[in-house]
């Protein structure tokens, strides 16, 4: 556009009622800016819905098999401290519940406190690969870049 805009005479941008091309090539230059910032969020976004939805799959999952779930009631998401705190609640109670009904007689083993805890060591190695990457949050503060350059625009 800016090329065609360039290659004309002033007869033929009078024609198009173009009064100034300098002011129509600003515009379009703006324009296409605009538009490669709203293509670079957009694409930001995909990325980390796609992510939020592979986390979500993961969490469900894991929660399904016992562990405590992140909201409270009303859809929100609880702090760390408080999760931490139902955690903590959580494997307590898993600990006095299996300490609570032996079921073989004699002293204790390995195994069989391995066997009255495998739920226990089953949820810690799937959170641990729940985040088998560190979170980059670099994706997340592009978009706000971005977003903040879209603004000024």
């Amino acid at each position: 556009m800016i090329n065609f805009l360039n290659h004309q005479t002033k007869e033929e941008l009078a024609t198009l009622q173009i009064m100034s091309r300098i002011d129509a090539i600003l515009i379009a230059k703006k324009v296409l800016t605009l538009r490669g910032f709203v293509q670079t969020l957009e694409a930001r976004c995909r990325e980390m819905q796609k992510d939020v939805d592979n986390f979500e799959i993961k969490l469900v999952a894991l929660q399904t098999k016992g562990l405590p779930s992140l909201l409270i009631g009303a859809g929100r998401l609880l702090t760390h401290d408080q999760y931490a705190t139902r955690l903590n609640n959580y494997v307590t109670n898993q600990l006095t519940a299996s300490s609570s009904s032996p079921t073989q007689a004699g002293p204790p083993s390995g195994q069989t406190l391995y066997d009255k805890l495998e739920n226990l060591f089953y949820m810690e190695h799937e959170v641990n690969h729940l985040f088998e990457m560190p979170p980059n949050y670099y994706k997340y503060t592009e978009a706000d870049e971005t977003l903040i350059k879209i603004q000024r625009h």
